[in-house]
């Protein structure tokens, strides 16, 4: 009986913690670190994007031409994504910061282009570099954004068109 008694009491109890655990749920909270989701460094830069878009132009060519591809493959979201990063450049750190923590919040252009600010977000030492040198470029150099695919060097004819055999 003793047995019985035991069993009953055990399932009792993950019982009442199982309806405790739903009646009770923790809320998730999604605190921003130093370095996430947006470095401090981009969260306390004095740059402009076009400074910053151009020091990593020449510091990681590779992310600013994955991104730039990307960029110029949704045309539907550009101009919204050159106004939202002038927006969140003219912010202060502290408002900066307190973007990042609710950036995710029903912001449409993140469903438009998930990868609108990766190039201004990233974590890899893309940022790093970008905001080291920075200030060496001049601000407000639209530009940056007029990319074109490099076609290599003089006389080079470039990639082969259609379907290749």
């Amino acid at each position: 009986m003793s047995r019985l008694n035991t069993g009953l009491r055990a399932g009792a109890a993950f019982l009442a913690l199982g309806i405790a655990a739903t009646v009770f749920p923790k809320t998730a909270v999604a605190d921003s670190t130093e370095d996430f989701p947006i470095p401090r460094r981009m969260i306390n830069t004095t740059c402009d994007a076009e400074q910053i878009m151009a020091a990593t132009r020449d510091t990681s060519p590779v992310y600013y031409q994955r991104y730039m591809i990307d960029f110029d493959n949704h045309p539907n979201v550009q101009q919204a994504t050159i106004d939202k990063v002038h927006w969140f450049y003219s912010l202060s750190p502290e408002d900066r910061r307190t973007y990042s923590e609710n950036f995710f919040n029903n912001d449409p252009l993140w469903y438009a282009w998930p990868n609108h600010m990766k190039l201004f977000f990233n974590n890899k030492g893309v940022v790093a570099k970008a905001t080291d040198v920075c200030n060496q470029y001049p601000p407000g150099d639209m530009a940056v954004w007029d990319w074109a695919e490099p076609t290599g060097p003089p006389g080079w004819p470039g990639p082969p068109k259609g379907r290749v055999q």
